[in-house]
């Protein structure tokens, strides 16, 4: 596999700074030469990697869209949703949900890697050295190195923010503590005691986004003003951006929503809660077309419209905690602490429908997905024994993989082939994809 050569150089260990005559701010612009498809739709900068298709990029039923365009809601042009991504997005798939598209039959499992790391290599004890017939590395992926690793957190990492207009990486912890850590040297710059527990972490152009109980607290990282967003209801778990609007679920089962606005003094408007649908907290989101998709502890996950904030639809397939949610091409891909990875496409009624479901022998804890050089998507898939599997789509086929002392339960897609996890004890790792090392 030929990877993508990133343009910045990185060092190894602490340092990962950038050593070109660009600063870093124009780094993480949303400059992705290697993507062979812009998505043009609604929501092109919605987290993680999201529906591909102009104006239909959702499941679709036999080439038709899934659901309805209809006229956006009232202030829905604002700065958080006009501002792009970071993150890849994933190519262009052209052929419907009825052909074979490379999903296999379901319950096949995934495929078994021989490869192993060496537990007492992980532990900083092993004696064999060179003569160990296990792999002493963090990672088994060709091309792919891990060039820092931030220490100071204390307990596992909710969330990982590299905001846009900034060349400081945001991280937070349910020890209390925000971290903001610098680009250029590594080392953490500022530690923030929250005097409470941080749920999750996000950032959507030049604003950062932590959850905390009763409230979300809004940061923007050009003007440096700083937000109290009111409105919650429980500890908040999981946020996104999607349609002009900020959505925080949180330990209640509620979901609590902003509408952004193009006012300085004002940029959020708190618009209204959806109440009664989940039934315990909500762990996840992920925003794919005209669609939000929200994950439970009660193991549903539902569908929601973005333009009338009404609940579609409700999926039930998993038997445990929904842990991620992942849009590609034309389908839902779901984990859950169930050991299942599910792949949902749109039905001939409309109704999304499992098509593949991947077992994987232990709990699933979050996904993540990019594209490579070659303009191929991938996903990561963290898992209990703190491997995260290194796989290509449609097929599930393995790669590689990234290895962890503890289970990694935040993955965040940076700029250039870089990628960032953070795992349950507060362990920050900073890996580039293109292999480039000083």
């Amino acid at each position: 596999m030929s990877y993508y050569k990133a343009p910045r150089r990185y060092s190894n260990g602490r340092n990962f700074g950038v050593e070109r005559q660009q600063g870093f701010v124009a780094d993480i612009a949303p400059r992705r030469p290697y993507v062979p498809y812009e998505n043009k739709g609604p929501n092109k900068w919605s987290r993680n990697l999201v529906w591909t298709a102009s104006d239909g990029n959702m499941p679709r039923k036999n080439g038709s869209t899934y659901g309805s365009t209809k006229p956006q809601v009232p202030g829905a042009r604002s700065s958080v949703s006009n501002l792009q991504r970071k993150d890849a997005a994933y190519g262009q798939r052209s052929s419907s949900v009825s052909d074979k598209r490379g999903w296999v039959s379901n319950d096949r499992g995934s495929p078994k890697s021989e490869v192993c790391v060496c537990k007492f290599w992980k532990a900083g004890n092993c004696k064999k050295g060179d003569q160990c017939s296990f792999l002493h590395s963090w990672t088994s992926l060709p091309g792919m190195v891990m060039v820092a690793a931030l220490e100071g957190h204390k307990k596992d990492l909710k969330g990982i923010a590299l905001p846009q207009g900034s060349d400081k990486l945001f991280s937070a912890s349910s020890d209390g503590t925000l971290r903001i850590w610098d680009c250029h040297t590594g080392q953490c710059v500022h530690t923030i005691n929250l005097q409470a527990e941080a749920g999750s972490l996000v950032s959507e152009g030049p604003w950062v986004f932590l959850g905390l109980p009763n409230a979300v607290k809004a940061f923007n990282v050009q003007t440096s003003k700083d937000l109290h967003l009111n409105g919650v209801i429980g500890q908040v778990r999981a946020m996104t951006v999607g349609n002009g609007m900020l959505f925080a679920g949180t330990s209640s089962g509620s979901i609590s929503v902003w509408k952004a606005t193009d006012t300085e003094s004002d940029p959020f408007t708190y618009l209204t809660s959806l109440e009664g649908h989940h039934t315990g907290e909500v762990t996840c989101f992920i925003v794919g077309g005209q669609r939000l998709y929200s994950g439970s502890v009660d193991r549903t996950i539902k569908v929601w419209d973005l333009y009338t904030l009404e609940c579609t639809m409700t999926l039930r397939q998993h038997t445990d905690t929904v842990t991620s949610l992942l849009c590609w091409d034309q389908y839902l891909i779901s984990s859950s602490l169930d050991g299942t990875i599910k792949v949902w496409a749109c039905s001939d009624n409309s109704i999304l429908k499992v098509t593949n479901t991947r077992r994987q022998g232990q709990s699933v804890h979050t996904l993540s997905g990019m594209t490579d050089a070659e303009g191929k998507p991938i996903v990561f898939c963290s898992y209990q024994n703190g491997t995260v599997s290194i796989c290509d789509l449609p097929s599930f086929e393995e790669r590689g993989k990234m290895f962890s002392t503890n289970t990694v339960g935040a993955i965040t897609v940076g700029p250039e082939g870089l990628l960032f996890t953070g795992d349950k004890s507060g362990k920050l790792r900073v890996w580039s994809l293109a292999g480039t090392k000083v």
